[in-house]
């Protein structure tokens, strides 16, 4: 992408609100282009206790720009020097952000011991398509925001893990894009990335999940699979 961007003249802003620890053969994720800007929803790695960001950037131009822009583009001294909107973070996420922050090289390594767990006991089924593992090498460090997974049967899945007490998430819903329908955006037709949107699903990842927990969760998986493709051989039989 940066080369393509160089090529064209083209200036690059990462959206890096689910890299947070993340890296590419040691850089960092929100450090590739001109500025990387970094989520800190309650759902995030790191977590304020209501919307919260940040954004990073090598460029003291931009980042005189941003910090005009967090409040009302005022400066210092009170002038108005660009038109803006109360961007500013408070005082109470702020301190719960820096309390939380020591804590999130834990958190990631324990995602990623999760995400290994999840890949050694699902890798298996044909039904599944995972993510890659967690890299050992270190040459592309992921922090699994999310364990997202393409599923066959993938609604049939979702219903059962319900009636197994496991909650999950379909991304937007399934409406990768056509939430806009009500608007007359909905002329068009991406029939792969809509083929997507009918398979995805998160499993459950947070740090404070058990491993009996994720094995749990896999094991239903697993079983659920196994059911299914018994009822179709004796169907076929």
């Amino acid at each position: 992408m940066m080369e393509i961007a160089q090529k064209h003249n083209l200036l690059v802003i990462e959206d890096a609100a689910q890299a947070l620890g993340g890296s590419y053969e040691g850089k960092r994720g929100g450090s590739f282009g001109l500025a990387g800007c970094f989520s800190f929803y309650p759902a995030k790695i790191l977590g304020a206790m209501g919307d919260a960001g940040a954004v990073v950037t090598n460029s003291e131009e931009l980042a005189n720009r941003v910090r005009l822009a967090r409040d009302h583009g005022r400066t210092p001294d009170g002038d108005i020097a660009a038109w803006s909107f109360n961007c500013r973070l408070d005082n109470l996420q702020a301190a719960i952000l820096d309390l939380k922050l020591k804590y999130v090289p834990s958190w990631v390594n324990r995602r990623r011991e999760i995400a290994q767990r999840y890949h050694r006991l699902l890798s298996p089924l044909r039904q599944l398509l995972l993510p890659p593992a967690p890299d050992a090498s270190g040459l592309r460090y992921d922090v699994f925001q999310n364990y997202e997974v393409e599923a066959d049967d993938r609604d049939r899945l979702v219903a059962h893990l319900k009636e197994s007490g496991i909650e999950i998430l379909i991304p937007s819903a399934g409406k990768a894009v056509h939430q806009f329908a009500a608007l007359g955006l909905s002329h068009f037709r991406l029939p792969r990335t809509e083929r997507l949107f009918r398979q995805v699903l998160l499993l459950p990842l947070n740090p404070e999940l058990k491993d009996t927990e994720v094995d749990f969760v896999a094991h239903t998986i697993r079983n659920f699979y196994a059911g299914a493709q018994t009822s179709a051989v004796s169907t076929s039989g």
